[in-house]
């Protein structure tokens, strides 16, 4: 099936295995790990004798595991109160269920910038809940990644194998802490390739293989420890998995590999990551849906339809999607950020533009999403563009991420009456953000601008609409 990115056909293989970059990001590990993982774990799956659909399944899961991760990052820094990418990152390599190890993890993790006080009972009271917390946040990730795949018709069974990547042969897992075969086969074979990829990424290829010697019938299937074992010294695989794991993953002779994204499956892609996105912090929730709904009716107030209308919906939808590099500490710091956290806000456009530049056919897409901090007056972001590199496409994309900027409400204030949101917005008219899209915002809007307050104001109940 054709989509109307200039005529061309899009893999979804491709487009999953771009966008697992973002979830790479937001999970705290080095870039290419759900792909490296995809690649381990399609390598098992094939010498487990699995068939073409559980194949296809297990595929489509391992791209997109950690599609749940942003869901508890509020969540882990309200119960250990430090970066909760940091954090996450070190999780992977922490077996929670020896109490040495996540004694450890909790010293490293819990209020690392307060007192020895502080620390001290922090600590203490994260231990003393520990099996709670681990549950709690596990259910959340893996019911959210199971929503999601189930949301871009990837289908029952990699939404089961994402909901059971953290249980353990023993019953010891999370959340649901079933053992043994009761774990779907698919699942078993994702946890087991994932500790594999992160051991050996971290460390080196010795290392991950002794940890699953010493967690075999505790965390993994022995039998599937013993399929992994089988090609310990392949050295042409390992090179692969390393080198090239993108080209490795499209290159393989399963169905996964050569299915076509249509225009419902492009759209419904990135409705989800704008979910995933906007999950990450409470401050943000609906943000990218609200931008899109913005950007499509200024668009159209301008005259804009069709393909071109399409692609800037999309560019709107993954705008934000480099901020699934960025830490909830500095996402929901009520005070000003330090020099530090700027640098890395002003940076998730350049990832924004970076993730999505690695698909064929979202070259267009890239260039939009990625100047939505970018003015008129060169004073923007992330690469100081100025108005004659920033066509209308880029600027309504500014204009509408400003808007609901302003129009809700964020860590440090509260949303803003429409009177004054349209009053900073025409102090920038010009300037830094483009006139007339702010022109088309005022006359959509112009009821609500005489409203009192902004807890009266909602946005339009069309906001997801597709652009036809």
């Amino acid at each position: 099936m054709k989509n109307t990115l200039g005529g061309m056909e899009l893999s979804l293989a491709e487009v999953l295995a771009s966008l697992s970059y973002a979830l790479d990001l937001t999970s705290g590990q080095a870039v290419g790990h759900s792909q490296r993982t995809c690649l381990i774990g399609m390598r098992i799956g094939q010498d487990a004798g699995l068939n073409s659909e559980q194949m296809t399944s297990l595929y489509h899961a391992l791209l997109m595991k950690d599609a749940g991760c942003s869901s508890n990052a509020a969540r882990m820094v309200e119960i250990f109160g430090s970066d909760d990418i940091a954090a996450k990152r070190m999780s992977k390599i922490t077996d929670w269920s020896n109490l040495a190890e996540a004694a450890r993890y909790v010293a490293a993790n819990a209020l690392p910038k307060a007192s020895i006080l502080a620390r001290a009972g922090r600590i203490l009271q994260v231990l003393a809940n520990r099996t709670e917390a681990t549950v709690g946040l596990m259910q959340s990730r893996c019911d959210r990644g199971a929503q999601i795949a189930l949301s871009i018709g990837l289908g029952q069974e990699s939404a089961e194998c994402i909901r059971a990547l953290d249980e353990h042969w023993d019953g010891n897992g999370s959340p649901k802490r079933i053992s043994g075969t009761a774990i779907p086969l698919l699942g078993r074979i994702a946890c087991l390739a994932q500790t594999l990829e992160v051991f050996s990424t971290t460390f080196d290829i010795e290392t991950a293989y002794e940890v699953l010697r010493k967690r075999s019938k505790a965390w993994f299937d022995p039998d599937l420890v013993a399929i992994a074992g089988s090609f310990r010294e392949d050295a042409d695989f390992w090179r692969s998995v390393r080198e090239r794991p993108q080209d490795a993953l499209l290159q393989l002779e399963v169905r996964a590999a050569i299915e076509v994204a249509g225009e419902e499956r492009i759209d419904a892609i990135c409705d989800a990551f704008a979910q995933i996105v906007d999950a990450k912090s409470s401050f943000t929730a609906e943000h990218s849906s609200r931008v899109c709904g913005y950007a499509v009716e200024i668009a159209k107030g301008l005259g804009i339809d069709g393909e071109r209308l399409t692609t800037l919906r999309r560019a709107a939808l993954l705008h934000d999607i480099g901020k699934l590099a960025v830490s909830n500490t500095i996402l929901d710091k009520p005070g000003k950020p330090t020099e530090a956290e700027w640098e890395a806000i002003r940076a998730h456009p350049m990832h924004t533009q970076q993730i999505l530049a690695r698909i064929t056919g979202f070259k267009r897409i890239s260039e939009v999403a990625g100047a939505h901090h970018e003015r008129l007056d060169g004073r923007g972001y992330f690469r100081g563009m100025e108005a004659g590199q920033l066509d209308i496409d880029m600027r309504i994309l500014a204009v509408a991420d400003v808007f609901d900027a302003l129009s809700a409400k964020r860590p440090y204030r509260d949303a803003l009456p429409m009177r004054e949101v349209f009053a900073i917005l025409d102090k920038d008219a010009g300037s830094g953000l483009d006139a007339s899209c702010i022109a088309v915002l005022r006359s959509i809007y112009a009821d609500i601008i005489l409203l009192p307050n902004a807890a009266a104001f909602a946005p339009p109940n069309n906001i997801l609409f597709k652009a036809a």
